[in-house]
């Protein structure tokens, strides 16, 4: 009997710590290092190094580049991306602090863990630590209203722009994503996306059409499209 106590004691203890490996591992992205589809660039090539250079418009670059994360998990594109705007904006954070009492009654960790994220559950979970958040669904606004407020986000510090969008309409594979944008060139109508997903893709610049086209594209979670947020500081004030 003792035995068989011991045996059902030892088991207690090794299937939670064994599932939790278990997970752990099917989680934690596995470096793939795949090819860009046609009309996307790496920053990491001399086009994509001359873009940059030439950009009218990267304001945040600088910031985001010394904050920017990786996500830890292959379903932390948004904590990836909260993380690294929290921190550009002086407060600080990693992807376990991340989540805290506030943010836990919008998304939880688990659910986040498991199951990703949705927009509504990234802008609530960024004002949830504090942060003022403007949301916006794709469908919410015109094609040239969204070039103009890419452009006005990118000339100036103190606020940042995350987009959520459908991977599949930019050549990728079928998948939402998360992520921060740290530059537009007007002569190429291109935005580069600080993509999170790093063990994948490098820094990318996509055409402003497309990405705008990617963030139409429905997410059954919310069951709306997909879009951005701009993010700052509450009270922050800009100049017309």
């Amino acid at each position: 009997m003792k035995r068989f106590l011991k045996i059902i004691g030892a088991l207690i203890l090794i299937v939670p710590l064994a599932f939790a490996g278990y997970v752990a591992y099917r989680l934690t992205p596995k470096q793939l290092d795949l090819p860009l589809p046609e009309g996307l660039v790496a920053i990491d090539t001399d086009t994509g190094r001359a873009l940059l250079e030439s950009s009218d418009y990267a304001a945040d670059y600088s910031v985001l580049e010394k904050t920017w994360e990786g996500q830890q998990l292959i379903s932390y594109c948004g904590v990836a991306s909260g993380v690294t705007v929290v921190n550009a904006l002086g407060q600080s954070a990693n992807q376990f602090s991340f989540f805290n009492k506030n943010t836990e009654s919008v998304r939880s960790r688990v659910n986040v863990t498991f199951g990703g994220m949705s927009l509504p559950d990234l802008a609530g979970l960024l004002e949830a630590r504090g942060l003022e958040v403007s949301k916006l669904h794709g469908d919410e606004l015109s094609l040239e209203e969204f070039r103009d407020l890419v452009k006005s986000n990118l000339s100036r510090q103190g606020d940042y722009l995350l987009v959520n969008y459908q991977r599949e309409v930019l050549g990728q594979s079928r998948v939402g994503h998360i992520s921060p944008v740290g530059a537009y060139n007007t002569a190429g109508d291109q935005m580069l996306i600080l993509d999170t997903a790093d063990y994948k893709y490098p820094y990318t610049w996509v055409p402003l059409v497309s990405l705008y086209k990617a963030m139409q594209e429905k997410d059954s979670a919310s069951g709306r499209a997909r879009g951005f947020v701009e993010v700052r500081l509450p009270g922050t004030q800009f100049n017309p």
